[in-house]
């Protein structure tokens, strides 16, 4: 298993966007790190000359093996001895760390100690299971040996998963879990790609499939519209009552399972930042700020976000994304 996950490598290579080529070469090669060589696929989605450095530096060591993290984590710990990075600039990193599970004092950097022992930690985190597919899921409340049980409902056109998810959930484990083999798993194919809501979020979930083999690799399993939170009554009906989980974001585009860590990933339009005058969409700050305060109340439970944006599908650059989000997940 990866020791450090592709969302912290993802952040810090930006991170470095801000740097001079010169400065990045000095931390990496400080901490004994050589440039090694990126793969074909991988450099072709790549744009810039730092990014791109660091890369080639991320390209020579193995995640998996301590003693090549335990330099990473040396680069990490350089950048907050440099006088030249700004204080704020050192205080994201720290935080960058905590939110990966390190252990930051002052500046240095180091592993927690590692219980090879799996807590059941998605029963803890979806008591009843997650539903996923498009419709609002069944909800029933039973009376079972003197005490009350409480379970989503299957029905047509939706989902539960309910176990065996961490620390890796793929496609693979999910039909079985189903009672199919991969002999057997179009209709199951079909069916997930149905799921999406949007013909974007279809593409992208088609193209993710695709590019990286998911029902045949050990690769992490995008789940379509995952009701991560849910409530009876409608929206309109919260809003009508005046309740604050009117504003609470129910379902996710797509959702993963992947090296002990819960990911989100949205797609969202441009209603998502904008509000509709006539025929022409306008720039919202306080729409926009609805999306901010979805991605902190997320963050707060847990959830690594990845948002990409409609547009962005459109104007061809899903691979780049997807490279991307490989990244961020790491595998």
């Amino acid at each position: 298993m990866e020791l450090i996950s592709g969302a912290l490598r993802l952040d810090f290579r930006e991170f470095c966007v801000g740097m001079y080529k010169r400065q990045i070469d000095d931390i990496f090669q400080m901490a004994d790190i050589q440039p090694g060589t990126i793969s074909p696929n991988r450099q072709q989605n790549l744009s810039g000359e730092r990014r791109t450095r660091v890369e080639e530096y991320y390209a020579s060591l193995d995640w998996t093996v301590l003693e090549d993290v335990q330099k990473f984590l040396k680069v990490l710990e350089l950048v907050l001895s440099q006088s030249y990075v700004p204080e704020d600039s050192k205080n994201f990193i720290r935080e960058l760390c905590s939110t990966e599970g390190l252990i930051v004092e002052k500046n240095s950097v180091l592993l927690p100690e590692r219980n090879p022992k799996i807590v059941d930690l998605f029963a803890k985190q979806f008591p009843v299971g997650l539903p996923f597919g498009v419709n609002k899921p069944d909800f029933s409340i039973t009376a079972k040996s003197g005490s009350q049980s409480l379970m989503f409902e299957l029905k047509t056109g939706m989902g539960i998963i309910w176990q065996n998810v961490y620390p890796n959930f793929d496609f693979e484990t999910f039909q079985a879990a189903s009672g199919i083999s991969s002999d057997t798993n179009s209709a199951l194919k079909k069916a997930l790609v149905a799921m999406n809501q949007t013909e974007n979020e279809k593409y992208f979930f088609i193209e993710y499939a695709r590019l990286f083999k998911m029902a045949d690799k050990f690769v992490p399993m995008l789940i379509p519209q995952a009701w991560i939170q849910w409530h009876s009554l409608t929206k309109r009906a919260l809003r009508a009552s005046k309740r604050t989980l009117a504003d609470e974001l129910y379902r996710v585009d797509f959702v993963a399972f992947w090296q002990n860590q819960r990911y989100a990933i949205l797609i969202d339009d441009i209603s998502h930042y904008g509000v509709k005058e006539g025929q022409r969409w306008i720039a919202d700050e306080e729409t926009y700020s609805k999306r901010l305060q979805e991605d902190r109340s997320l963050q707060a439970e847990g959830w690594r976000i990845f948002r990409v944006s409609n547009w962005e599908i459109r104007q061809k650059k899903t691979r780049e994304i997807l490279a991307d989000l490989q990244l961020f997940l790491g595998f």
